[in-house]
């Protein structure tokens, strides 16, 4: 069912009708209506006419569309049930899971972000100043993201995966180290919370100024989705990793 969804996603055209597009996946909907394009109100017009009313890029619009929808991940819904019983208590598990279903979508959404965001302050940061602001918190925020990604994958996850295949012979250095990460973690994921206030503040709440273009309504709607999805992710870390990780160290 996927692989026919990608497929009629592949074949959309700016000259499909809104119709069509939602009909094919209702999230897409949900993604028209979040950069302001209310798809009750145009259901017989194409995408490109609707586009061209506003001024916009029907060609960005629908890359935009295709490119989320196509990948899926949990980040999207919450399944926690559903999780629990396919990995129980196997934190490397756990942790392939976070990376397949988080970090490369997560990461996905930050590269697009970080390659629009400096074209977008050049066109409209004149006329909107507050780009300008958000810049300098972005690219804290960015670098910090970055770096708590690489410790996950590089660092955490592999000693998970150590504690997993040590079979209740875990070495002193490994619980050492995996406590002063956890705590590391913890510590982080205070740090970004900050961070994503402040870029939001800057950001004005991510909220779309009159007629503004496309590039900066998906821009704003990208930053919304790269939030939730990190705060998804915390939560996931937050409330299942971490606490199964000091379980299985304090048992050992």
């Amino acid at each position: 069912m996927a692989l026919e969804t990608n497929k009629s996603l592949a074949e959309l055209t700016p000259d499909s009708t809104i119709s069509h597009i939602v009909s094919i996946n209702h999230e897409a909907a949900e993604m028209l209506a979040s950069i302001g394009l209310e798809p009750s109100e145009h259901m017989d017009e194409t995408l490109r006419a609707v586009c061209k009313q506003r001024q916009w890029s029907e060609v960005e619009v629908l890359q935009w569309i295709k490119k989320y929808l196509s990948v899926p991940n949990d980040s999207k819904t919450d399944n926690t049930p559903q999780e629990q019983s396919n990995f129980g208590e196997n934190a490397a598990a756990w942790c392939n899971y976070l990376k397949t279903e988080f970090h490369d979508p997560n990461l996905e959404l930050l590269n697009e972000i970080s390659t629009n965001f400096p074209r977008v302050l050049q066109i409209h940061g004149n006329q909107y100043p507050w780009l300008k602001n958000m810049q300098w918190h972005f690219e804290g925020f960015e670098g910090k993201v970055r770096l708590y990604f690489k410790f996950e994958e590089k660092k955490l996850f592999r000693l998970i995966e150590k504690l997993e295949n040590d079979h209740g012979s875990v070495l002193d250095g490994t619980i050492r180290e995996l406590d002063r990460c956890m705590k590391i973690i913890e510590e982080d994921q205070k740090q970004l919370h900050h961070y994503m206030e402040k870029v939001r503040e800057k950001g004005r709440g991510f909220k779309n100024p009159p007629g503004a273009c496309s590039t900066l309504r998906i821009l704003n709607q990208n930053f919304e989705l790269l939030f939730s999805g990190l705060n998804d992710q915390f939560k996931k870390e937050k409330e299942i990793i971490l606490p199964l990780v000091q379980k299985k160290l304090a048992a050992a």
